[in-house]
């Protein structure tokens, strides 16, 4: 029965470790975009918009697989 819970454990770690990545390599992108002077004044909006596009890339990309 431990080995059920930890492995569920794993499991939950895999995935908020997945979401967390999917996060920062949104947010990395979005900060090239604003150096590269492409998106502007929408400096604010930059750790609101990676969390919702990290969670859509984690859904797409790790939840369906």
């Amino acid at each position: 029965m431990s080995d059920q819970s930890e492995g569920n454990k794993n499991e939950k770690a895999r995935r908020l470790w997945m979401f967390i990545s999917a996060f920062g390599i949104v947010f990395a992108f979005l900060s090239w975009f604003h150096e590269a002077a492409i998106a502007g004044d929408s400096i604010l909006w930059k750790g609101p918009m990676a969390l919702l596009l990290g969670l859509i890339l984690y859904w797409v990309f790790v939840d369906r697989v």
